[in-house]
């Protein structure tokens, strides 16, 4: 008998001094219960855990023959009741030998209880039983898919002779998917001004060659399930958007998977797309039929977005690489908008210049055309800046799903706003100077565009560049007010317009020469050196005024 004692505490009571034969008297009394919370060695246990791990080797307790006492009720039933799932084994009956986990001493054997034969019995009789139902269910499934494959190989193969050998029979099963080159939005930008752009869309090489219509879309369908030489009819609708947009033909090819893309030439309203100044949805019908059976229709909800916002960078489909878009910045750009001719001519009212020629003069004198050629620069700078134009930041460009993008302001907003960021001032700009024949550019740069020139027509050597951001950062006053400008004042204002426009051409030359490796395609794709007389032949228009 051991002389250790403990201490046993249960919601504030404790009981000291416990002998090991105490505590089991009273768990076999009930005046204690196995949740008592007892001091070990410096723990704290939980009293059933604390006898669990004693009776295995210690005799059984004395049993006294007195009834249960109930156990505290707890508290909302936090914890369950120790009577009902206490994992501690009731004291064996009198007479009854303990069982140990102790070895047997050296030459006796374990009885065996007398349900272990009938126990091994009725497991093996469940076991077969098992196997017996097992078994009958895989050779049920096994007989089943026999079935439905003989079934489908002689209904295509009906169908097969009754089209005169039109390919070889599949079992796949038809359907359609929609495909979107940005995801599921629309960008009116894009689509105005690249009508007539040749796409190289590598995203479709996996379809290659089983591609059937205008790879140059944005929008088409994949055909799952048909088969080489079968007659498929496809439409797509933008609701409000397009004319029911339509392909039909017989798919010559198909990819490795039993698939076919088809994609619509889109008949796009433009005119309804120029007139979207702010995103909204739109529903998108998708419509096929192959061998003159019609497939369940799909309609998806896209979103369209407004006509300022340009897509800059298309994330690829599979999270893997991406297209730069940065230029399609040159569609607003618009070298024909009425307010160009305006700005021209309260230019030329500056007496700054007398005409706007661009690179037009000796060619064997290159310093006096890069004179005057900057000279029509500063005339236009200084127009621009009597028109108040003030440099703002505010952009608010709703995230994209797959595209990231700009919004930008076309030429007539930021000249009635007066406000321009630094891709509004950049555009208008280069609109004025394209009109004129001087070949500018779109720098992009990190967080930031400008403008910059050649002083040379068709010149190799870096432009000038020129940042616009700069154009409100001088009072002057507005051409219609200079009549009433003394000559010494309209000099007084001149000469700081010149010193800004000086300025500008050196700060923006020099970013041009910090990151010229970058800007010529060494590095990385956020530096864009946008030329538009490139653009243009590309293909990317200017989006027409609604004025």
């Amino acid at each position: 008998m051991s002389n250790t004692t403990y201490s046993l505490e249960w919601r504030g009571t404790v009981k000291s001094g416990l002998t090991y034969e105490d505590i089991e008297a009273g768990l076999v009394s009930g005046d204690l219960h196995t949740l008592y919370k007892i001091q070990v060695n410096g723990r704290r246990l939980v009293l059933r855990d604390f006898v669990e791990q004693q009776r295995p080797l210690l005799a059984p307790p004395p049993v006294r023959n007195l009834p249960p006492s109930p156990l505290p009720q707890l508290v909302g039933n936090a914890l369950p009741r120790p009577d009902l799932q206490s994992s501690v084994p009731p004291p064996p009956p009198m007479g009854k030998a303990v069982p140990s986990s102790l070895p047997l001493p050296a030459g006796r054997k374990a009885a065996k209880p007398v349900w272990f034969w009938p126990t091994i019995i009725l497991s093996s009789t469940v076991c077969i039983l098992i196997g017996v139902v097992l078994v009958y269910f895989i050779a049920s499934s096994f007989s089943s898919n026999r079935r439905s494959n003989t079934t489908t190989n002689t209904s295509s193969t009906s169908t097969s002779a009754g089209s005169e050998g039109k390919g070889e029979a599949t079992a796949r099963v038809l359907k359609i998917l929609p495909y979107s080159r940005a995801g599921k939005e629309f960008f009116p930008s894009a689509l105005v001004s690249t009508y007539n752009v040749q796409w190289n869309n590598q995203e479709l090489n996996s379809f290659a060659p089983a591609i059937f219509g205008d790879e140059g879309s944005w929008l088409g369908l994949v055909v799952e399930g048909v088969t080489k030489n079968a007659h498929v009819s496809v439409a797509i609708t933008v609701d409000g958007f397009t004319k029911p947009s339509k392909w039909e033909g017989e798919i010559t090819s198909v990819s490795e998977d039993g698939a076919a893309m088809i994609i619509p030439k889109l008949i796009w309203d433009y005119a309804a797309l120029q007139k979207v100044r702010q995103q909204r949805p739109v529903n998108v019908s998708f419509t096929a039929s192959v061998d003159g059976k019609p497939l369940p229709e799909v309609t998806e909800t896209y979103t369209m977005r407004s006509i300022n916002d340009c897509p800059l960078v298309l994330l690829n489909a599979d999270g893997k690489g991406e297209t730069n878009l940065s230029f399609l910045f040159a569609a607003y750009v618009n070298e024909g908008h009425p307010q160009v001719q305006k700005i021209l001519k309260e230019a030329q009212d500056t007496g700054l210049v007398k005409s706007f020629n661009g690179y037009q003069g000796d060619p064997d004198k290159p310093e006096e055309i890069r004179m005057q050629v900057k000279r029509q620069v500063f005339a236009i700078w200084n127009a621009l800046q009597r028109r108040g134009i003030k440099y703002s930041s505010v952009t608010n460009t709703p995230p994209g799903d797959r595209m990231f993008c700009q919004s930008v302001r076309f030429l007539d907003e930021s000249i009635d706003n007066r406000s321009a960021n630094c891709v509004d001032g950049t555009v208008l700009m280069a609109s004025v100077l394209q009109k004129i024949g001087i070949q500018s550019y779109l720098v992009l740069v990190p967080g930031h565009c400008f403008l910059a020139f050649n002083e040379i027509e068709d010149s190799a050597a870096l432009p000038t560049g020129l940042e616009t951001t700069m154009l409100g950062r001088d009072n002057i006053t507005n051409v219609e007010k200079l009549e009433f400008l003394s000559d010494a004042e309209q000099s007084k204002e001149n000469h700081a317009s010149v010193s800004t426009f000086v300025e500008a051409m050196n700060v923006g030359s020099g970013r041009i020469q910090g990151c010229v490796l970058n800007l010529q395609g060494g590095g990385s794709s956020k530096y864009q050196l946008i030329s538009l007389k490139e653009a243009r032949n590309l293909g990317i228009k200017p989006i027409a005024s609604e004025q």
